[in-house]
């Protein structure tokens, strides 16, 4: 029941019953649901509340019911569940397409709420392509589901463990049959559900775009993010993924975003961290509408694909995953499945979870739909923790981390299974600090192994022990279980006899014959206790488990049998060269979003009052864990946010564990004390030898992972050796992030924090030493351009200590940059002593970095320093009479200076500089910032008041080209310029949408905090201009301010200030806003040479003294205010101050004086078409043609005023100026 459309005509159907007439689809039909589906996503991405979905959905039912009342009449009379179904035909026209699409998930009757909330009806939405067919009958099998998530290194990284867990604990293990694919691949993935002969579901967890194209002359089409080989990027379309698929599912949900979004939509936007998608390829006008993610695969042949319509958060996806197995292990149908998933969201307690229950669009194909299991078999005998239960049963003393609680694994994870699955290794060794995880990895990688039978081996590690073991694991393998008992006496007897009987156990009952007698996969978890730390090289295994694991070494030959090893130990060892066998994966400490999601997964266990009381301790926590899970869950979980901890006794714990870190004595709290004293770091450091724990103190010289190959040439210093801090544990490696081929390798983090700090001279030695390799080993000048800039910064760190002016001239601009996202007054300093460096050896300052400098001096407020710097950049390039400087540097540097002579007020020189900056990037190609001038240009004009002018420039030259470009910052920018406009001119509904449906979304998703915290201040003006004191004063201290301290940016805090002040004196605290003018604001602009600024304070600082009677102050502040900005050429700066002299002329009577000046400020906001000065003003002006009997020209100015009040929504000021009007139009 539901629709049923073709091209052009639809009809609502009841069963097979049609209600109503059929009725034609129209192209205003079309432009409506066209209509629906922009409001539907502008929506979505200004997170709107309830009732603006509401409002549409009601919109569109109002649209659909018609005049006879056809929905309402299928909804009276539909069963339940009530399975509403879109149908369409299998290739659907261009007018069908937005009503397919249309956000029918959100129908609600106009007097009542959504349908989806009632729990009674069930309804749940289903969209159809071609006309339905009997699927076919379900295997008689419990649900079969594959889960693979990909995360590829480039991309944000999702919380895919969460996704997997909550499956686990939504779905019994005896209804269902999880089989997780961790490569991220397609082809992986097509192999095997081949190998399994195919499963019934598939979920792919995944990033995903809509507009991906290879190569610029390729039409753009919905790809999801997948990884090759190695992890990187794989885009992979509809075509890609079915083609790999040769046993394809009954059911597929992409867990990504814009799955279900077609690849014409221009307007979705790139998410930030917590959500899933990916950036959006460049907009470009398509003339046919194209398949989304979910309609193409529907097209290709999989009968049932659900996806998401927008930017979905990684919890809500996890909830609904929750929900939705948990009803199809229970055989429910499936568009029922997923119309109970979208319900428990839409009745989630919890905002962010609540916030997407919409954006589920399940499709169909012609056979798709119904149950996906009818029967409860399993399809395995081995569950899909089946290796967890065993170590949990088998290591009771320390458990495993639960599912939910594993994070942050996935390279490790990906590359043991490479290793099991290879024929080069005989296993996997997993060695790094104690409580890294290394035995909750291990457990996770036998889960993903289920054609292996796991035995797990921990504490005796005998050859009686591991042949219990085995036997244990075997027990259902008769052969197997028969040749153990047979020879059991023998290996007792003699230990030797153990590698025969593990060789003929492997080739014999464990070769994988059949079900019964799969290969070993046999666990020797904490091969620490059986190994001795020798004076040097790697620890050794101690002399009587020596030959045992030498045995089970040579047994486990993979030229000879598929069983393979898996180890665990805090060290890596040597044993005559069989050590090599193994894969060696060391496991690094968290990330910093792995330990974010550990704290996500805390925080949710705690009540939202805990989570807030505890939520700074809790980052403490974090920091002090140093990316040790086990460390992250002792005074996180059990500490930070126990109920039965108090607030005083966890920050002691985290206070004294500050100072551990920092060479002081052990923790006096119990559990943390008995942790790390189980880490033993003092001990190893000291086992370590003084060659090597001298080496680890030179390795803290840096704060990121440096290449091998530099660390070598400190090792020589030393005469230590980075293989045995490696083996103890006491370094982690990564990728070199220059080389990601190549190992880079840091000192723990945990371990450096018990080491003397390095001297300055020993700095000052060291950073000569390494400056120029590490230079060279990261690509040195040639390759500057590779770089990443947080590569530049540790180079520009070391060569400012060792006096090498050839990297600092090279990399300081990039690191200054990188700097300046932060605190801008740290980046102004850094800046500062790399051009000293410079200037004291005589070597040229490049003009990026005067220029770098010069932007973070700007923001910090440091107005002297910005012109000192720019000059000299501006001198250099006068100075080149050879032409060598490029053009892009020249404009660069006009540029500019003519955004800080804006900012001084010097126009007319901003302008020509403009001119000529814009001339030169024209010339060099560069569009953008071509653009972005005549974008400073119009900000010249608006500054005039000339807004029809500066409107014309950005929208008819500046975003085209931004638009061509793709760039969303820039657009965004421009856009918010725009609405600056808009709300001078009063139109604050206009403003407001652009702030909340454009802005925010983008900067957000982006992570542009600067940005999101101006568009709150354009927000809270907007309140404040509605007299909504309360809600704006919220904004700037809570959002606003915070930002802007962080990040050091002087100018915007004093403008933050300024507002607050404005509220203050609005409530009549005159003294404390003068305090906050005189004290914070004014002297900020005066730092910075804003001229502007310095006016505005100067008219608030007159506004107080006016209210105390101070005229004489007042007037001669405006007064100064006013000659300000007539120097400046700013309109609206004039207009406001003549206003405000007349005010103070007004209040003393001195109507020959004022009267000229309201006259003005009037003029001045008539042609502004400022709305709050003519309504002002107006109000004012027309109130004096009336005194003095110009009737007629003070009923048009109060007319005119009236109107613009109302465009404000100025209540008292509509309520003044009616009554006035009344007056003059009374003698009428």
């Amino acid at each position: 029941m539901g629709l049923a459309l073709d091209d052009t005509v639809f009809e609502v159907l009841l069963g097979t019953e049609r209600i109503g007439p059929r009725r034609p689809l129209s192209a205003d039909d079309e432009a409506l649901l066209v209509a629906f589906g922009d409001r539907y996503l502008r929506a979505v991405q200004s997170n709107a509340t309830d009732d603006v979905f509401l409002t549409l959905g009601r919109d569109l039912w109002s649209w659909l019911d018609g005049d006879a009342r056809q929905l309402a009449t299928l909804v009276a009379s539909a069963p339940s569940p009530f399975v509403f179904e879109i149908r369409g035909p299998k290739n659907p026209s261009d007018r069908a397409w937005p009503l397919l699409r249309a956000p029918f998930e959100l129908l609600a009757p106009p007097d009542g709420g959504f349908l989806a909330e009632n729990a009674l009806s069930r309804f749940c939405v289903v969209r159809r392509l071609g006309d339905a067919v009997t699927p076919p009958a379900p295997d008689g099998f419990r649900l079969g589901l594959a889960f693979m998530a990909s995360s590829p290194s480039r991309q944000h990284e999702l919380d895919f463990e969460a996704e997997e867990a909550a499956i686990l604990e939504a779905v019994d293990a005896t209804r269902v049959d999880l089989i997780v694919e961790d490569t991220g691949n397609p082809a992986q993935l097509g192999r095997r559900l081949a190998d399994l002969g195919g499963l019934p579901a598939v979920h792919l967890s995944c990033h995903g775009i809509n507009r991906w194209r290879p190569d610029p002359d390729t039409p753009p089409a919905p790809a999801l993010m997948m990884e090759d080989e190695v992890g990187d990027d794989l885009p992979t379309t509809a075509a890609h993924l079915v083609n790999a698929m040769t046993k394809p599912p009954r059911f597929l949900f992409i867990s990504a975003c814009l799955t279900a979004t077609p690849a014409n939509e221009e307007s979705h936007l790139p998410p930030g961290a917590g959500r899933r998608t990916t950036t959006m390829s460049p907009a470009e006008q398509q003339a046919m509408v194209a398949h989304s993610m979910a309609t193409s695969l529907i097209s290709a042949g999989i009968p049932a694909v659900l996806g998401w319509d927008g930017s979905v958060g990684d919890r809500a996806a996890t909830a609904f995953a929750r929900e939705l197995y948990s009803q199809l292990s229970t055989q429910a149908d499936v568009a029922v499945a997923v119309g109970n998933a979208r319900r428990a969201l839409l009745n989630s307690a919890e905002p962010p979870i609540r916030a997407d229950w919409h954006l589920a669009r399940l499709w169909l194909g012609p056979d798709g739909g119904g149950p996906l299991v009818s029967g409860n078999r399993a399809r395995s005998r081995v569950t899909a923790v089946h290796a967890t239960k065993i170590f949990l049963d088998r290591k009771s003393r320390v458990p495993v981390a639960a599912p939910n609680m594993f994070v942050g694994r996935r390279p490790e994870l990906q590359r043991a299974l490479r290793a099991l699955r290879s024929d080069g290794r005989a296993g996997v060794l997993l060695h790094g600090q104690g409580r890294l995880g290394k035995s909750s990895l291990a457990a996770r990688i036998a889960d993903r192994r289920p054609d292996l039978t796991p035995a797990v081996v921990f504490g005796d590690y005998s050859p009686t022990a591991i042949l219990d073991a085995i036997a244990e694991a075997v027990k259902t393998n008769p052969g197997a279980r028969d040749l153990i008992e047979h020879r059991r006496n023998e290996v007792r007897e003699r230990p030797e006899a153990l590698e025969p009987l593990l060789t003929d156990l492997l080739a014999g009952p464990c070769a994988q014959l059949d079900i019964n007698q799969l290969p070993l996969l046999l666990i020797i978890d904490d091969l620490e206790q059986i190994l001795e730390i020798e004076p040097q090289g790697l620890p050794k295994v101690v002399a009587a488990s020596a030959p045992v694991l030498a045995a089970v070494l040579r047994a486990f030959d993979p030229a000879i049998t598929d069983s393979r090893l898996l180890l665990t130990s805090r060290f890596q060892f040597t044993l005559d060269n069989l050590q090599d066998r193994l894969e060696q994966i060391p496991l690094r400490p968290l990330s910093t979003i792995a330990q974010q999601k550990l704290l996500n997964r805390q925080q949710e266990k705690v009540t939202p009052e805990r989570r807030a009381e505890r939520a700074a301790l809790a980052a403490r926590a974090v920091a002090v864990s140093r990316g040790n899970p086990g460390l992250q869950d002792l005074i996180g979980q059990r500490l930070v946010f126990n109920d039965h901890v108090d607030l005083p006794r966890a920050e002691a714990a985290v206070t004294e564990m500050e100072s551990y870190l920092h060479q002081g004595e052990l923790p006096a709290e119990a559990e943390v004390r008995a942790f790390l004293e189980g880490l033993a770091l003092d001990t190893l450091l000291t086992e370590a030898g003084p060659e090597h724990e001298a080496l680890l103190r030179d390795l803290t010289l840096f704060d990121i992972p440096i290449p091998v190959s530099v660390a070598a040439l400190l090792a020589d210093r030393t005469s230590g050796s980075t293989a045995r801090l490696l083996a103890l544990g006491l370094v982690d490696t990564f990728p070199d992030a220059y080389r990601p081929e190549t190992t880079a390798l840091i000192a723990n983090a945990l371990a450096a924090g018990r080491l003397t700090p390095l001297a300055a001279d020993e700095i000052r030695s060291l950073a000569a030493t390494v400056t120029r390799p590490l230079f060279v080993a990261w690509g040195a000048r040639g390759r500057h351009h590779d770089r990443p800039q947080h590569l530049d910064l540790q180079l520009v760190r070391l060569a400012l200590i060792a006096g090498d002016t050839e990297v600092v001239a090279c990399c300081a601009a990039d690191a200054v940059r990188v700097l300046n996202s932060g605190l801008a007054a740290v980046a102004c300093e850094f800046g500062d002593a790399a051009i000293a460096l410079l200037d004291h050896h005589g070597t040229a300052v490049p003009i990026d970095l005067l220029r770098a400098v010069a932007n973070a001096a700007r923001v910090c407020g440091h107005g002297k320093s910005v012109e000192r710097l720019l000059g000299r950049a501006a001198q250099i390039i006068q100075s080149d009479d050879a032409g060598g400087i490029p053009l892009l540097d020249r404009a660069r540097v006009a540029a500019d200076q003519a955004s800080f002579l804006l900012r001084g007020g010097q126009l007319e020189r901003a302008e020509q500089l403009l001119h000529q900056a814009h001339q030169w990037f024209v010339t060099a190609g560069s569009e953008a910032e071509a653009a972005t001038c005549q974008g400073m240009l119009a900000v010249i004009h608006y500054q005039h008041g000339e807004y029809d002018e500066a409107l014309r420039i950005m929208r008819e030259i500046e975003l085209p080209v931004y638009e061509r470009l793709g760039d969303s910052r820039r657009i965004t920018g421009t856009l918010g310029r725009i609405a600056d406009i808009y709300q001078a001119r009063g139109d604050f509904h206009e403003a407001l949408r652009t702030r909340q449906e454009i802005q925010l979304p983008v900067y957000e998703r982006l992570g542009d905090t600067w940005n999101v915290a101006v568009a709150w201040g354009k927000i809270a003006e907007i309140h404040y201009n509605r007299g909504e004191y309360d809600e704006a004063l919220r904004i700037r201290r809570e959002i606003q301010l915070p930002v802007f301290e962080r990040l050091g940016d002087a100018r915007e805090t004093a403008v933050a200030w300024g507002y607050i002040a404005d509220i203050i004196h609005e409530r009549g605290d005159y003294d404390e806003a003068l305090r906050i003018r005189q004290e914070i604001e004014l002297p900020a602009y005066e730092r910075i040479g804003d001229l502007r600024s310095i006016a505005v304070a100067w008219g608030n600082i007159a506004e107080i003294h006016l209210q105390r009677g101070n005229y004489e102050e007042a007037a001669r502040l405006q007064a100064d205010r006013l000659a300000t900005n007539e120097r400046l050429g700013d309109l609206d700066g004039i207009a406001s101050a003549k206003w405000s002299l007349a005010m103070i002329y007004l209040q003393q009577e001195d109507f020959e004086t004022a009267i000229p000046l309201v006259a003005a400020a009037y003029r001045g906001a008539l042609k502004l078409q400022r709305a709050d000065g003519l309504a002002i003003a107006g109000s004012t002006w027309g109130e004096l043609l009336l005194a003095v009997g110009e009737l007629e020209e003070a009923k048009s100015v109060l007319r005119v005023s009236l109107s613009a009040a109302e465009k404000i929504g100025a209540a008292g000021l509509i309520e003044r100026i009616q009554s006035t009007l009344e007056q003059a139009e009374g003698p009428e």
